[in-house]
């Protein structure tokens, strides 16, 4: 599955209580007298699936848990191959809701499904590097087509089949759109049909995969409930229209979709060979730094990409330096000899962590706490602090990335940053600093293995 952090797992409302986060397949609050939702999902890298650390992840897991958390109550997740078999069990009085990122249309009678519009996303035609890029179905060569466990039987597809007749549809019968997505750029499969939004999750690590064009325009998710169960449905929609409302959907949607990097697909083969080849070099002392910072070391190294393709004597017309690419004032500040890797990487991890230790305030939580740390590093913490300041002017929430990062573009604009002392700034480049991190971060993740230091003999 796409696993896209391995961070303290997110928290819908900070006053949220963090020990009821999902462990496992069961999420308890200690409590044997609180009821258990019972909660259909289907395995899926942006619905639900195990991280790198091994906690559940995905869009639905997180929103579903979070509504269980609000009404206080245990999580028992039931899982499936796909929504359809979700549905039948909560036909049966199996589970009491289905959060499988499914749609809202060609429901039975005895079932009901949320309004609120939380998420949606388009179904796009993906097509093997060795073909032409098709405009259209008909330009299909061969006409057959693998499609999606979450779109095969959708009323939408049915009615889009019956205009197409003459191509062969084939449902995937795997129920793994990360595999179909990797089968179609390894040309073992040449076209197939999915959902946008995960073809977008993981196209960074599947980058040989082409997009070739929209087959059926954005699609509501829903989540779906029996119909003697209106009540708990009504809770579910005031839930998700309070998110949506209040603006924290964007940070949930931030997490899975947040960084449509502008890296080119050249640029992420380039950086997938050297880590093969450089990043060998370098992978004791990003361990170390991670054993005396705790900034973990998969993320450290994706930085250091960033800042100079893991070249120790990079130099930038600017004059900062090294693999971490230092200024010398603040290589100076933290004894750092820029041109020394070893020097370099323990030292840019001691800067990531005291940003985030002493610069930051504490109230603000992973992992937006590492994104503003990251533009801090980038660009200063003058600068990100003063975009913080103009997103509480615009009621927003200033400890968080995806609202915080809007307004890092503004001070870019000398009306609005003559309002501040450090004057505009070129606030656009840790914008794209962090979301080029946030890619590669990504990309190690499935690369590379955590790393795990010994433990240390305590001697009195």
């Amino acid at each position: 599955m796409v696993a896209l952090w391995v961070w303290t797992p997110f928290v819908v409302y900070d006053r949220l209580d963090r020990a009821s986060l999902s462990s496992g397949r069961v999420t308890r609050f200690n409590d044997s007298t609180l009821p258990t939702l019972r909660i259909a999902v289907m395995e899926h890298p942006t619905v639900f699936y195990d991280d790198p650390s091994g906690a559940k992840a995905g869009l639905e897991h997180d929103l579903a848990n979070a509504f269980a958390r609000t009404r206080r109550s245990n999580v028992e997740w039931k899982t499936f191959a796909n929504p359809d078999e979700a549905r039948r069990a909560l036909l049966r009085g199996e589970v009491d809701m289905v959060a499988a990122g499914t749609h809202a249309a060609g429901l039975a009678a005895t079932e009901v499904a949320t309004k609120t519009r939380y998420h949606e996303s388009a179904w796009i035609l993906l097509h093997t590097p060795t073909k032409f890029e098709p405009r259209s179905m008909q330009d299909l060569l061969p006409k057959r087509v693998i499609v999606s466990a979450r779109i095969y039987s959708h009323p939408a597809f049915a009615e889009f089949r019956k205009r197409n007749a003459n191509i062969a549809y084939e449902l995937d019968a795997a129920s793994d759109d990360e595999a179909l997505i990797a089968a179609v750029g390894d040309d073992e499969v040449p076209y197939a049909i999915v959902e946008e939004d995960t073809f977008n999750a993981s196209r960074h690590i599947y980058y040989d995969t082409r997009r070739a064009f929209v087959v059926q325009p954005s699609v509501q998710r829903a989540w779906i409930f029996g119909v003697d169960n209106l009540a708990l449905r009504e809770e579910a929609d005031a839930f998700l229209a309070r998110l949506v409302r209040e603006g924290q959907i964007a940070r949930v949607l931030d997490r899975y979709f947040g960084f449509p990097t502008t890296r080119k697909q050249q640029e992420f083969e380039i950086f997938t060979e050297r880590v093969g080849t450089l990043l060998p070099r370098y992978r004791k002392w990003f361990h170390e730094a991670q054993e005396r910072y705790g900034i973990e070391w998969r993320l450290l190294a994706a930085v250091a990409y960033q800042e100079s393709h893991w070249n120790a004597d990079a130099t930038s017309e600017t004059g900062v330096r090294g693999i971490m690419q230092f200024t010398e004032d603040t290589a100076r500040r933290f004894g750092v000899d820029r041109l020394d890797p070893y020097s370099s990487i323990l030292g840019g991890a001691r800067y990531i962590h005291e940003l985030k230790a002493n610069g930051l305030a504490a109230r603000i939580a992973e992992p937006d706490k590492t994104w503003l740390a990251l533009a801090s590093y980038n660009i200063g913490l003058g600068h990100v602090e003063n975009a913080r300041i103009l997103t509480q002017r615009s009621r927003r929430n200033p400890d968080v990335w995806v609202d915080v990062r809007r307004h890092l573009l503004l001070l870019a604009r000398p009306d609005v940053a003559a309002g501040f002392s450090l004057g505009p700034c070129r606030c656009g480049m840790p914008v794209d600093f962090v979301e080029s991190v946030r890619a590669y971060y990504d990309v190690l993740l499935r690369l590379e293995a955590p790393h795990q230091p010994r433990l240390r003999i305590q001697t009195s």
